[in-house]
């Protein structure tokens, strides 16, 4: 299992768009470095998330595949995925795609659980902020290349390469991510593409060009739904670029401008279809495409204890969703402008940090709207940390949908502590008040109340062996009739959710390895077909020649280690079974 936030090292987040210290962030926040992300053999952003606690992702298949994802009962079409500020949520059902975000670039991700909209937006259920790699700042020229292999041929081949010459530094890397598939018409072929370049200033300012590209061609699924008597037999075309320039500019010793502007460009084709006969016939093509075009500008004033951050944002929005196997018109065709301002800090008087913000948001899709936060940390002593904040925000609707905004109000209040030699606590309450609630499925409206716990721990290190732990429980109920809301086809509500890992670090050996658990409770309806086994994953890697800063990397992972089924649709969407992979990287 991943860790959440510590305070040992007092870890800079950025999750207010001002880099703060662990101990003066009110949100509950996870945080994942590039280091814990190697150690997982992670392909994907998926295989990331799903060892993080709080978060359950659901057709977890063959790496590369679409997958849905929620954290702590939030769909993943209320939480905004950002790159480097650039959002990865389409523009159809708002939903971003994990399993299509690989994750050689990324250097950190900084996750919030739970209403974020005063400092980015349409963030209702929360926020995964990816930060990628900068430029080796030490060397001309640094990097690696690995390649890995398994079940099904099953094969993932990187490259990176970056350093710094003079006043410009440089990032580079791309991969191929292939397999026959693990399932049944499963297959995957993605390639992608990340560049950054960054350019020091005579003004001491930093000017940075970035550029990503993916395109993956995959089936989607094959199986016998008995209700519908068919067999189907799906598939997906998915292309998505964006590029960016910033310019990072100091106009004081405490007073920074930041500017930022995006291009993003999607197309996808998905044929939904059936096997008649051994024919594969077509009955939809469904063909989207997302563009969007924006700025974003914002002054930086103030340190960790006292600061300011005020900002503007700007986006030009097109959607489109037609059917090709029909004369229709499109289903939607939509254009729209939103902006935003927004302002939010922190004031620290001894151990107590006050954290206000406020923001109004012009979404273009629907009303303006007004969110706002006031957060505290109060820290009881050099260990130990009270959190806890509340706040009011909101989550876009789908251009497909004729209804208002989705509406919250949370309150959050939570611990973290490490007073108890040999050991890392964490607990959160959280409690949402939820309005206009858009399911994906059928895209029903409910009104809802979910509140739970989330509870974490950890060890130090014995003889290289720690073990880490996360559980959430959740309750949540249709406000209107009172009635518990279950899982099915619109909904993802887990009331259970158990995340356990052991790791083991030994340098001397160049051995580090993770064994991690994740279980989840669905509390299902009776019309879903849903399994809820433990799953077991083993990740194994050895540096050949621990003592050399030059050696090839062995890892290992047998996913699945007892084929257990976890999905919420076994007809359909199984999850992978038992598979192993193997391979090795090489770091100059």
């Amino acid at each position: 299992m991943l860790s959440s936030l510590g305070l040992g090292d007092e870890t800079e987040v950025s999750t207010s768009h001002f880099p703060r210290p662990a101990s003066k962030v009110a949100e509950n926040v996870t945080v994942i470095t590039a280091e814990e992300i190697e150690r997982l053999n992670a392909h994907t952003l998926a295989d990331v998330l799903q060892a993080v606690s709080g978060i359950q992702l659901d057709y977890l298949r063959t790496p590369g595949s679409f997958s849905y994802f929620n954290i702590q009962g939030a769909l993943n079409t209320t939480v905004l995925v950002l790159i480097d500020g650039v959002r990865q949520n389409d523009y159809q059902f708002n939903m971003a795609e994990p399993g299509a975000i690989p994750v050689q670039q990324i250097e950190r991700i900084e996750i919030i659980k739970g209403a974020a909209s005063t400092a980015w937006g349409p963030a209702l259920g929360g926020v995964i902020n990816i930060i990628t790699k900068e430029p080796n700042p030490e060397r001309v020229a640094s990097g690696m290349v690995s390649g890995s292999v398994g079940d099904r041929f099953t094969a993932d081949s990187r490259a990176e390469l970056n350093g710094t010459v003079d006043q410009f530094g440089y990032y580079l890397t791309a991969g191929n991510l292939r397999s026959d598939g693990l399932l049944p018409n499963n297959r995957v072929n993605f390639n992608n593409l990340y560049a950054k370049f960054s350019y020091l200033l005579p003004t001491k300012g930093t000017l940075t060009v970035g550029y990503s590209y993916m395109g993956v061609r995959r089936g989607m699924d094959e199986g016998y739904i008995a209700s519908w008597d068919i067999v189907a037999h799906d598939t997906d075309d998915l292309r998505r670029q964006y590029g960016f320039l910033k310019l990072d500019q100091p106009l004081g010793e405490r007073l920074k401008l930041e500017v930022e502007g995006f291009l993003t460009d999607r197309f996808g084709v998905s044929v939904w279809g059936h096997i008649d006969n051994g024919t594969v016939v077509n009955d939809n093509e469904i063909e989207v495409r997302d563009r969007s075009r924006g700025v974003n500008a914002r002054l930086n004033w103030g340190d960790s204890r006292q600061n300011l951050v005020t900002g503007l944002e700007y986006v030009h929005a097109e959607g489109r969703n037609r059917d090709l196997a029909t004369t229709d018109p499109p289903i939607f065709d939509r254009n729209w402008d939103r902006w935003a301002l927004y302002a939010n800090g922190s004031y620290s008087v001894g151990p107590l940090t006050l954290l206000p913000g406020i923001r109004i948001d012009h979404t273009g899709l629907s009303s303006e709207y007004f969110s706002y936060t006031i957060g505290a940390t109060w820290r009881l002593t050099e260990n130990s940390l009270l959190r806890a904040y509340g706040s009011q925000g909101y989550g876009l609707p789908s251009p497909l949908s004729a209804h208002g905004l989705m509406k919250v109000r949370t309150v959050q209040a939570g611990f973290e502590s490490s007073e108890i030699p040999y050991l890392w606590l964490k607990g959160t309450y959280f409690h949402n008040w939820l309005r206009d609630m858009e399911s994906i499925g059928e895209q029903v409206l409910q009104n809802q109340t979910r509140q739970g716990v989330e509870l974490e721990a950890r060890t130090v290190p014995l003889y290289g062996l720690s073990l880490s732990s996360g559980y959430t429980y959740s309750y949540v109920r249709d406000t209107d009739s009172g009635e518990r809301v279950k899982t099915s086809s619109n909904w993802s509500v887990p009331p259970h959710l158990l995340k356990l890992g052991l790791n083991y670090d030994n340098s001397g050996l160049g051995l580090r390895g993770s064994l991690t658990g994740n279980y989840v409770d669905w509390n299902a309806s009776a019309t879903t077909l849903a399994a809820a086994s433990m799953i077991w994953d083993l990740h194994l890697n050895w540096k050949v020649l621990p003592q050399r800063e030059l050696s090839p990397e062995l890892f290992f992972s047998a996913r699945n280690l007892f084929d257990g089924v976890q999905t919420t649709d076994t007809e359909l969407f199984k999850n992978t079974p038992r598979w192993f992979e193997g391979g090795v990287r090489f770091k100059f």
